[in-house]
């Protein structure tokens, strides 16, 4: 009875294992899970850098032999041209409409390349170094390690069971005291880690929360990302990949705790646990999302006036697919009738940031570029009268206006020898040229670039007829190869009539490549140089469509080429074909040599 009574045991044993084999097999999610927590034990390495990649990765030192592992968020423009991007969710459920319908962000950084530490740059997207600002964002989520290194004083145990779990159930405040004391650890520590403005020995780069827009730009891929793909979905575009590839949050199987910091794929910026795990703080307080009507009729939507409870994104391992998006907003409250708020599943990660005005050189350099390139020339032209020892501050009289100068400058002189009356109207009217002057600057840079990525398209329509020729052309071969020994006098004539019909169309998509491209030759060279390496990051990855584009930019590069040295005629309609399509296509096309 015994040996039967064990054997049942044995039996139940087996059974239960196979069940539970089973259900690891049903429930992709969960077995994971159990497989990824198997370290329960983390070194300083897994609590830092568990996916570590040495040609990327910027480093920052943390007590207790720690590091904090930063990504570069490259930003394409200047330091005062902020670039426009679409936040929020697109299909959000009636219930949720006031937390996150679609609303206008801008984005900006405060770094340039020459703000950085030298062996930063190496680390940096080659096509970045110039016409981009920085700022950077913390590669995973402060694991539980880091916050004890950080907060206690004394160095956790190594290894550290669960130190590489994400740092949950803190406050907005005691996040506030780890970046406070973090920042002054190396500032007293590694100081010459951190950026330093080139104009400015005494300002520093430091560590706080991202904003919203920060944490937003970043989480759907910043500038890794096509513009077009960034601004019309939800998420990054994910390949052949599901969205819980990149992140921890429940499905079918409820998900109870989150996984170590790393444990998922990272987005294309390299960032990891974007997508759910723990949801993020960022550095500002939650607005609701509400509609609106300019004076023209124009409905927009923009941000309520009333500041609430903290700010979250992300989402986190309890929540749903659709609340672990980019533009997902939350609101959790700084207290509670118990005290603190502090969610289980609330953490953060750090971002390095600076001040916007670093010195009186960088204040010059903002008001040149808000005020346009105008204005740039016209300092470049006195900087010019100075080195000839001249002030270029000589009262001038106002009788003698310059009609075809800078219009703002015009102002300045005529201001100089002014009554002061009449100077300080003078000034008011600068002020609002210069902001004028300022907006349609901003708006003919938009402009000149959306014009440029439309001819990059314009040359993927052309490759696109190219391949419905050769489809077309070879569907024929096929009927009449098959139909050897029949009349197909009309079924030739009529795929004919369509590969015509198609090759007439490719011409025409071909002049009006060539109307573009007249265009857009227009643009100053540096301009183009700046717009052609910001599409290379933006087409950098390994999609069909990116491959392609990037060999448009290469086509449309040698065409502007051609352009400005001997004018768009001399390209003709043919050549741009022969130029832009591939030759497997091109072979059949009636284009001649």
């Amino acid at each position: 009875m015994q040996r039967a009574h064990q054997g049942g045991q044995g039996l139940a044993r087996l059974v239960l294992a196979g069940l539970l084999i089973l259900t690891l097999a049903l429930t992709p999610q969960a077995g994971q899970a159990a497989i990824e927590k198997k370290n329960a034990d983390a070194t300083p390495a897994q609590a830092s850098n568990p996916k570590p990649d040495a040609n990327r990765d910027i480093v920052l030192p943390m007590p207790c032999g720690l590091s904090m592992i930063l990504r570069p968020v490259a930003v394409p423009g200047g330091l005062a041209y902020d670039r426009r991007f679409v936040m929020g969710i697109g299909n959000t459920g009636e219930g949720r409409q006031l937390y996150e319908r679609r609303f206008e962000g801008h984005i900006a950084a405060p770094f340039t390349a020459k703000d950085l530490p030298p062996d930063w740059l190496p680390l940096l997207e080659a096509g970045t170094l110039h016409g981009y600002t920085f700022y950077f964002l913390g590669k995973y989520e402060v694991s539980r390690y880091q916050w004890e290194a950080v907060m206690n004083g004394t160095c956790p145990d190594q290894p550290m069971p669960g130190g590489d779990l994400p740092k949950g159930g803190v406050s907005w405040f005691e996040v506030q005291s780890f970046l406070q004391k973090y920042n002054a650890w190396l500032v007293q520590n590694h100081a010459p880690r951190l950026p330093h403005f080139a104009d400015n020995p005494v300002n520093i780069g430091f560590l706080r929360l991202p904003t919203e827009e920060e944490w937003e730009f970043a989480a759907r891929g910043g500038s890794k990302v096509r513009e077009e793909d960034r601004d019309n979905n939800d998420i990054f575009p994910l390949g052949e990949n599901r969205l819980e590839d990149f992140g921890v949050f429940t499905t079918d199987t409820p998900v109870h705790e989150p996984l170590a910091i790393g444990s998922r794929k990272p987005n294309p910026l390299g960032l990891y646990d974007t997508v759910g795990n723990l949801k993020e703080m960022v550095d500002g307080f939650f607005r609701l999302s509400v509609s609106d009507m300019r004076e023209n009729g124009e409905v927009y939507q923009r941000l309520h006036g009333a500041s609430g409870g903290v700010l979250c994104k992300g989402g986190s391992y309890h929540s749903r697919a659709d609340a672990v998006l980019p533009g997902w907003r939350d609101e959790v409250p700084l207290y509670t009738a118990q005290g603190e708020s502090k969610p289980n599943d609330l953490g953060f990660r750090v971002a390095l940031s600076g001040i916007n005005v670093a010195s009186s050189q960088r204040l010059d350099a903002l008001k040149r570029e808000d005020e346009g390139r105008l204005a740039e020339q016209q300092a470049g032209q006195e900087q010019a009268e100075k080195g000839k020892g001249k002030t270029g501050k000589t009262p001038q009289t106002p009788a003698a206006v310059n009609t075809q100068g800078d219009p703002i400058s015009e102002l300045d002189r005529l201001a100089a020898s002014a009554e002061p009356e009449m100077q300080a109207n003078l000034h008011k009217i600068r002020a609002m040229l210069a902001d004028r002057q300022s907006a349609q600057e901003r708006q003919r840079v938009a402009a000149q670039e959306n014009t440029a990525r439309a001819l990059l398209y314009q040359a993927e329509t052309l490759r696109g007829f190219a391949f419905r020729y050769f489809y077309l052309h070879g569907k024929m071969q096929d009927y009449l190869a098959k139909n050897r020994d029949k009349d197909t006098t009309k079924a030739r004539q009529l795929f004919q009539e369509q590969l015509d019909e198609y090759y007439q169309l490719l011409l025409t998509a071909a002049n009006y490549y060539k109307s573009t491209l007249g265009r857009v030759s227009g643009v100053n060279p540096s301009e183009q140089v700046r717009i052609m390496d910001q599409f290379r990051q933006e087409y950098s990855a390994d999609d069909t469509l990116s491959r392609h584009m990037r060999e448009n930019i290469a086509k449309v590069e040698k065409h502007l080429k051609t352009v400005r040295s001997r004018g768009v005629d001399a390209l003709g309609q043919k050549q741009v074909c022969r130029d832009i399509i591939p030759s497997e296509h091109l072979k059949l096309l009636p284009l001649g040599k």
